[in-house]
This record gives structure tokens, sequence and C-alpha cells, in this order.
């Protein structure tokens, strides 16, 4: 039997938080290892770890959710996170895309709704309302002052990290790239983190805003690509 994915549940609306942690327990491939009502208590609860994937909600009774973020990813760079909000507003979203966010819905999705991006972030995906995802793109892609520092940083990238951010562009999943690469999901991952590192970003939506911004798109890479094997 393959292991549970192995979550941890940060909201401070205790009725909310009980009511998710139940959905989530009817789940046979999820296990809900521990929850926290406070940013303190979910400081607390990130830094003694044992999780895969953290649910947090960002408004922490006045206080900055995405600080639990941050204890997170400093923690781990990898570990998934999903934010589920009743917060409006694509500064938010940026942000936290920005810093490694992966998933965001709105607290009114249904629980099946949740568990797929619980799933999806897991298996390395950005999951993202298709209504806020061209908006978000366009303000990374907008970038700071970094940007031009970003966009040189494709010049780092090899043959094979082009193609793969190529697909990333396009969409396409770890477990989808690793087929049409014909290369393990494993594979996938490092070139994967390879990628955010030379980019100097820390999510694939960042680099896919990266990419957009230099010019990339999935067909011109594998052209590039074909081109320099054959």
């Amino acid at each position: 039997m393959p292991e549970r994915t192995r979550v941890i549940l940060v909201d401070d609306h205790e009725v909310f938080l009980d009511a998710l942690a139940v959905c989530l327990r009817d789940y046979p491939d999820l296990e809900v290892v521990g929850t926290a009502t406070t940013l303190s208590s979910g400081v607390r609860l990130v830094d003694r770890g044992g999780f895969d994937v953290l649910v947090l909600d960002l408004g922490m009774a006045g206080e900055d959710g995405l600080t639990v973020a941050r204890e997170a990813l400093l923690r781990d760079p990898d570990v998934a996170i999903v934010v589920a909000t009743g917060l409006e507003g694509n500064d938010q979203l940026v942000e936290a895309v920005q810093l490694g966010v992966r998933g965001w819905v709105p607290k009114t999705v249904t629980a099946a709704a949740l568990v797929d991006a619980v799933r999806g972030v897991v298996r390395g995906e950005t999951r993202v309302p298709a209504d806020l995802l061209a908006e978000v793109l366009m303000a990374l892609s907008r970038g700071t002052g970094r940007g031009l520092e970003h966009v040189q940083g494709i010049d780092d990238l090899t043959s094979r990290e082009l193609e793969v951010l190529g697909c990333l562009v396009e969409g396409m999943s770890r477990t989808e790239i690793g087929d049409l690469l014909h290369v393990s999901p494993n594979t996938v991952r490092t070139h994967v983190q390879s990628i955010l590192h030379k980019l100097k970003v820390h999510s694939a939506l960042a680099a896919v805003a990266v990419a957009r911004r230099a010019g990339i798109n999935g067909a011109s890479v594998r052209t590039v690509s074909s081109a320099s094997s054959s």
C-alpha cells in the first residue's frame, strides 16, 4: 500500500478547521497529522516537521498567514503549500506564488476540489484558479527591478532544462513532462529545482513568467532541442 500524504492544517476559524480535517480523513491517501488555530502554534507545528503538505489560511486574526509559509519553506524549500482562503486580492496571490506557494483555492470550493489541489501540488503542479492565472502571470512577468537578472538567467539553463521549462510554459505536469521526455518524475523534479535556482525564483509559475518575458514557449524550445540533437 502506498504511503499516505501527510497534511497539516493552519486556520484560525476552528469550525472550518475541524470540518476540513474530518473531510480530509475520508480520503485514504491523505493523513491529517496536525492542526493549528493561531500563527504561533502554526509556526511551532511547521518547525516540528513530519508533513508533506501545508494547507494554510492567510487571514490569521489580522496577522500575516504567509509567516507560516515562510517558516515552512525555510525549513524545506520543496514543501508543498496550498492556501485555502476567503481573502480576495491578486496582490496576496502574487506574493504567495513568488514565495513558493503552489496552490491557491477559495474556501468556497468543495472538499473534492481542495483534495485535488493537495494531490496536484504533491505531484509538483501549481494550482491557481483559471480566472486569476492570467493576471498573476502578467504581474509576475512585469517583475521588479530584478527582472533583467531573471531573464539573463535563461542563458545558464542547459538544453534539457530549457525543454522542461518549455513544457512548464505549456502547463504540463511533471508526470506529463516525464512521459514526453522519457525520464522519471524525480528526474523532472531535479531539472525543475535547477531551473528555479538558476532563474532565482521560488515556484514553477514564477519560472513560467520569466520564460514568457524572455519570449520562450514550448514549441520553440522543442524545435531548438530537436535541431541540436539531430
